[in-house]
C-alpha cells in the first residue's frame, strides 16, 4: 500500500480509508453496500439505486476495492452516498468503524468474502446479505479445505440471493444455512444498454473479442487471419479484459503481419486498422455497438466466462468458448434458443463469423437471444427480502 502511495497510483487518502483512519463517518442511520469492482458495481447499480429510493432517511456507505471503481461511483451523482476504498480485512479496523457507525445492514454483491468483515458484522449483530451470490467450483474447493472457517463465514449471512443453482448448492455445502436463501438473480442480467445510435451499416464487417485473457488472442487473431481469407475489408475490435496486455497482443498480431492500431495512442478507428486493439476502460458499449457478432471472451482458457447480456443488449450476434461456468445457466437458455454458438479453434470461429455475416441468419440468432433472455429477473422479491434486513 505504501508503494502504490509512494509510486503515485493512490494518495494518503486513499491510505487512510483503507486502514479505516476516516476524518469523519457517515452520520444517521446506514446501509453499507459493497461491490470488489466496476464491474460488479455497475451490475448492481439497479439495486443500489432502488436501496436508495426505499430508504429516503438512510445514508448509503458504498465501498469498492479500487481507486477507478471508486471514481466511477463518483460519477454516478448518487444522492446521500458515502463513497469510499474498502477497509483492509482486520477486525480492529471493523470495529472502530462500527462503533462510530450506526449501522443497519450490510449487503455484498456477487462476491468478495472477506473473513473478518463477515465474523466482525456477525459479532456486532449486524445483519449481512449477499446479492447475486457466485461460487465457482474451483473457489468452492479451496473454501472447503477449511470447513470450519467457511462454515463460520457462510452460515451468517441472513439473506443469500445466489446467482444460480450450481452457486447456492456450493454455498450451502460451504455452510450456508438452507433457509436463509432468498430469489435467485444475476445482477448482470440487470444491465440496460444507453440509448446511443450505432452505426449499423458497418456492424456485418466488423467483429468484436470482448474480455480476452491471455491465452486466447493467438486464437482469435488467427480466426481474423482466416477470416481475411475471404473478406479482405473484414475488421476486427479485440478489448483485453486488461489493458496493460495490449502491447503483448499487438506483438502477437504484428507477427502474424496484421495490421493493429491501439485505442489508447488515440489511434482511429478506420480501414487501417484490420486489428483495433481496445486498451481503455470504461468504453465496452460503444465497441458493442459498432460490432455485428461478438465473440465473448474468458470461454477459450479455464476463466468461466464472461456475461452474455451485455452483448445481447447491444444486439451483438453471440459466439463463446467452451468454458462458461459463470454463466452456465443463461448460455444453456441461449443454446435451447439457437441464440449463441460454441465455437473454439480459430477454423470454427471464423466460419461462424462469416456465416453471421449474413443480416437475416444473424437477425434470427439476434432475435432469439433477446428472447432467451428477455426474462430479466425481477427485483421486487430482492428488494422485499432487503427490506425485513434490521439490526437486531
Amino acid at each position: 500500500m505504501l508503494f502504490r502511495v509512494l509510486r503515485r497510483q493512490e494518495s494518503w487518502r486513499d491510505f487512510n480509508e483503507r486502514i479505516g483512519n476516516w476524518r469523519d463517518f457517515p452520520a444517521g442511520a446506514v446501509i453499507w453496500l459493497h461491490g470488489a469492482s466496476n464491474g460488479e458495481l455497475t451490475a448492481a447499480r439497479k439495486i443500489i439505486a432502488a436501496t436508495a429510493a426505499h430508504n429516503p432517511d438512510v445514508t448509503l456507505l458504498i465501498t469498492c476495492n479500487s481507486t477507478s471503481a471508486k471514481k466511477m461511483l463518483r460519477s454516478w451523482g448518487l444522492e446521500r452516498a458515502d463513497i469510499r476504498l474498502a477497509p483492509l480485512d482486520l477486525s480492529w479496523i471493523y470495529g472502530r468503524i462500527l462503533a462510530r457507525t450506526n449501522l443497519k445492514h450490510f449487503i455484498l454483491f456477487e462476491a468478495d468474502f472477506w473473513p473478518n468483515r463477515g465474523l466482525t458484522l456477525q459479532g456486532a449483530g449486524i445483519p449481512t446479505a449477499i446479492i447475486g451470490a457466485r461460487m465457482s467450483a474451483k473457489s468452492a474447493k479451496v473454501w472447503a479445505k477449511f470447513p470450519k472457517l467457511s462454515e463460520r463465514v457462510f452460515g451468517g449471512f441472513d439473506l443469500i440471493c445466489a446467482q444460480d443453482t450450481a452457486s447456492q448448492e456450493r454455498l450451502q455445502s460451504l455452510g450456508a444455512k438452507a433457509d436463509r436463501f432468498g430469489a435467485q438473480i444475476s445482477l448482470k442480467s440487470l444491465y440496460a444498454a444507453p440509448k446511443n445510435a450505432s452505426d449499423h451499416t458497418r456492424r456485418g464487417d466488423v467483429w468484436l473479442a470482448a474480455s480476452t485473457h491471455e491465452g486466447e488472442d493467438q486464437t482469435l487473431l488467427q480466426a481474423h487471419l482466416h477470416i481475411l481469407q475471404t473478406v479482405p475489408n473484414m475488421q476486427m475490435i479485440l478489448a483485453p479484459r486488461h489493458p496493460k496486455r495490449a502491447p503483448n497482443i499487438a506483438k502477437i498480431a504484428r507477427g502474424l503481419r496484421l495490421n493493429v492500431q491501439l485505442r489508447s495512442v488515440s489511434a482511429p478507428f478506420d480501414a487501417q486498422s484490420t486489428v483495433y486493439i481496445a486498451d481503455t476502460l470504461g468504453e465496452m458499449e460503444q465497441w458493442y455497438d459498432m460490432a455485428g457478432t461478438c465473440f465473448v471472451a474468458g470461454s477459450l482458457v479455464d476463466k468461466g466466462g464472461h456475461t452474455p447480456f451485455e452483448p445481447a443488449t447491444h444486439n451483438c450476434a453471440i459466439l463463446h468458448g467452451p468454458h462458461f461456468e459463470n454463466f452456465a445457466e443463461p448460455y444453456a437458455t441461449l443454446h435451447h434458443t439457437n441464440g449463441a454458438r460454441l465455437c473454439e479453434t480459430p477454423e470454427e470461429i471464423a466460419k461462424n463469423i462469416l456465416e453471421l455475416r449474413d443480416l437475416d441468419t444473424a437477425d434470427r440468432q439476434r432475435a432469439n437471444a433477446s428472447f432467451a433472455l428477455s426474462k430479466i429477473t425481477d427485483t421486487a422479491p430482492i428488494l422485499e427480502a432487503l427490506s425485513r434486513l434490521s439490526k437486531h
